[in-house]
């Protein structure tokens, strides 16, 4: 188990679209998740940015298998809030 934070990730003037989301994931965010691999799982909702097919490409060939949402290879349940990651912290 590791005890790793990774995160948050904001968009400072800037519309979050889907070519600027995989420019997220690319450049920051799988990065820092490659030592994790195999281990982990994404997880996203179904926002239109993750509904990019390059970032959906992107997803299934970093994670096979291994990624819950829409159109992912783990259906993201509806009506689940109970699994949806705080969007704050408060520490």
């Amino acid at each position: 188990m590791h005890n790793k934070i990774i995160g948050p990730f904001f968009f400072i003037e800037t519309t979050v679209t889907g070519c600027v989301y995989l420019d997220m994931l690319q450049n920051f965010a799988l990065p820092q998740l490659e030592e994790l691999q195999p281990i982990v799982y994404f997880q996203q909702d179904g926002a239109p940015p993750h509904w990019l097919t390059a970032v959906r490409e992107h997803l299934n060939e970093t994670f096979p298998n291994r990624w819950i949402g829409r159109g992912g290879p783990i259906p993201w349940p509806p009506r689940s809030p109970d699994i949806t990651p705080l969007d704050f912290f408060l520490w």
